[in-house]
């Protein structure tokens, strides 16, 4: 019996033009001589597409496809929003921010949702476990139900329980903020290319898997934010 081969796609990476280590051009080439298993990726920085664009422009040299992407700081959470070229406002409702994504044509994914102790408020997290429905009602296209970068326990779990309880596609993901932790977590399809994974977003028929970030990658991170915010710090002094 023919079993057709499943593709395999991170869709949230971060490059230097937000808070990573890696310049774009070096995190393309890391993964095209290192993380041969990925079909395709997403560059993924807070509210910017600029690496993103640069890379997306580029898809051609690389032997891997390339979906454009930002992720979005909306007041209800961050949201992956895929397939974008163009900005979308930051600090929107997420309602607001999944309708401006739709908008531009992208498909809007909820990131890591429970893991509170990073970048949802626990007033947020309460309330997608208290009501659930209200991710389906704004329109959300996924879930993100497995982060390989979460430390908060049980927040994987959770996002999972939930994508099932209320029925929402699933992307699996690595925030990778290190070259190192790219691919730790991955978004799994049929095909191989960004075509039929939005077609597999559309029929709900994905899978996320993954692990978590090595400790080197926790410590090289943190070592990074560490020195990012010094650096931010003295600049606003000077």
């Amino acid at each position: 019996m023919y079993i057709p081969r499943l593709g395999t796609a991170d869709l949230h990476i971060h490059t230097s033009a937000s808070d990573g280590v890696a310049h774009v051009h070096e995190l393309l080439n890391f993964i095209t001589h290192h993380r041969p298993m990925l079909d395709v990726i997403a560059i993924t920085d807070h509210d910017t597409l600029d690496a993103s664009l640069w890379a997306y422009e580029g898809r051609h040299q690389y032997p891997f496809d390339i979906v454009p992407g930002v992720e979005v700081s909306s007041r209800g959470g961050h949201v992956l929003a895929l397939w974008v070229t163009t900005p979308i406002p930051r600090d929107m409702s997420l309602p607001e921010t999944v309708a401006a994504i739709h908008e531009a044509g992208g498909v809007a994914i909820l990131a890591h949702p429970f893991h509170v102790e990073i970048d949802v408020s626990r007033h947020n997290a309460r309330r997608h476990w208290q009501h659930p429905s209200v991710l389906l009602d704004c329109g959300l296209d996924a879930i993100e139900s497995y982060n390989a970068g979460v430390v908060t326990p049980g927040s994987n779990w959770l996002a999972g329980y939930f994508a099932r309880k209320i029925g929402l596609t699933v992307t699996g993901s690595s925030d990778a903020h290190t070259l190192g932790a790219v691919g730790t977590g991955v978004t799994r399809f049929t095909g191989h290319t960004s075509v039929h994974l939005r077609a597999a977003f559309a029929e709900q028929r994905t899978r996320a898997e993954g692990r978590t970030w090595p400790i080197i990658e926790y410590v090289n991170y943190l070592r990074h934010a560490t020195q990012r915010k010094a650096q931010t710090s003295m600049a606003s002094t000077t």
